[in-house]
């Protein structure tokens, strides 16, 4: 995903953006930690960038703060790098900064997000769609399939893969081709996996990100070829680093927001 690595860093041009205060990772009560799946990337002005930590063996390799601390004080550039690489720890950490390099930039925009929809409203299913998803979403496939909507789930393990009614759980990436809508979880752009997916998108009328590690500048994942984008905007990053560390939910200190491209 070179594309989202250089689109970030061209919009960043000259500007010299706050460098790296502190890489958030959960260390407590993993499994029991709802918080724990999630990591944040705290510059020196106080944004912050979400990313998600439960990638391969990420978490357990992210215990290790030796792996990390030395990016504390340095330029977020720097620590950006890391999306490059191959490593899902890396991968994890380079989101991140891509991440909160792209809210400060937004940031300077004075950007106004506005507050999400209904993520089937941003999908604008309509009769005879079939919604594909990348990323199984158990609430909106029940919500469709109670309904009749025929929906496609791309699955990475096997032993799931089904057919129950209008429900079809495969593994098989080229199925995305034959539904209208699709909807795609916002960690294909960690683990690099988008950009194979898209291919198989290009037929459907809307593909939209979703996921609270989405937060990347807006027009670059719209010049990947999505039609819409929800994610999570850090509003009050002192309450959300405590509530983040008690495991409790964000509210009053993330904002949930949604945009299509117009």
């Amino acid at each position: 995903m070179e594309a989202i690595y250089h689109g970030v860093l061209h919009a960043l041009g000259q500007q010299q953006p706050p460098a790296v205060k502190a890489i958030h990772i959960a260390r407590n009560n993993l499994d029991a930690n709802p918080s724990a799946k999630f990591g944040a990337v705290e510059l020196t002005d106080g944004t912050i960038g979400l990313t998600y930590t439960k990638l391969g063996d990420a978490l357990d390799q992210l215990q290790d703060a030796s792996r990390y601390q030395h990016y504390c004080q340095q330029p977020i550039t720097e620590l950006a790098k890391l999306y490059l690489s191959n490593e899902p720890w890396q991968q994890v950490l380079g989101s991140g900064a891509l991440n909160a390099l792209s809210q400060w930039l937004l940031q300077q925009q004075e950007f106004q997000y506005p507050d999400a929809v209904d993520t089937l409203e941003l999908l604008k299913i309509e009769a005879g769609d079939r919604v594909g998803m990348v990323g199984y979403f158990p609430p909106l496939v029940k919500t469709l399939t109670e309904q009749g909507t025929p929906v496609t789930v791309i699955e990475l393990k096997p032993e799931l893969a089904r057919e129950d009614g209008p429900l079809k759980v495969t593994m098989d990436p080229s199925e995305l081709q034959h539904c209208q809508k699709i909807l795609i979880t916002g960690t294909t752009v960690i683990n690099h996996t988008l950009s194979s997916l898209l291919p198989h998108c290009r037929q459907a009328a809307q593909v939209a990100l979703i996921g609270p590690s989405v937060g990347l500048l807006p027009q670059v994942l719209f010049d990947l070829g999505l039609t819409a984008i929800g994610g999570r905007v850090i509003l009050d990053g002192p309450r959300f680093l405590e509530r983040w560390q008690q495991g409790e939910k964000w509210k009053g200190a993330a904002q949930r927001y949604s945009l299509a491209q117009r």
